[in-house]
């Protein structure tokens, strides 16, 4: 998955069961995603977020959860381990 596919499935999602704040706009949430995604501490910190609110719910998809988290976990590994070869 691309980062921008990556970017609007993690902004989709998140919107669509409520786990980003509504009040803000969501090229916003896209923007700082994107300025972050190279961050692993964030995509760690998403990744958390994203199963925690959502281990319990409901009436939610849980194939498209799973997708999204190792996607999420593809890039962080691919950060961490870039410059071990």
């Amino acid at each position: 998955m691309s980062n921008n596919d990556l970017i609007n499935e993690i902004t989709d999602f998140c919107i669509k069961n409520k786990l980003f704040n509504k009040t803000v706009h969501i090229s916003n949430i896209r923007s700082n995603i994107k300025a972050q995604l190279k961050d692993c501490a964030f995509i760690e910190n998403l990744y958390n977020t994203i199963y925690l609110k959502t281990k319990y719910r409901k009436n939610i998809d849980i194939d498209r959860i799973i997708n999204l988290l190792l996607e999420l976990e593809k890039v962080r590994l691919e950060i961490e381990y870039k410059g071990v070869k």
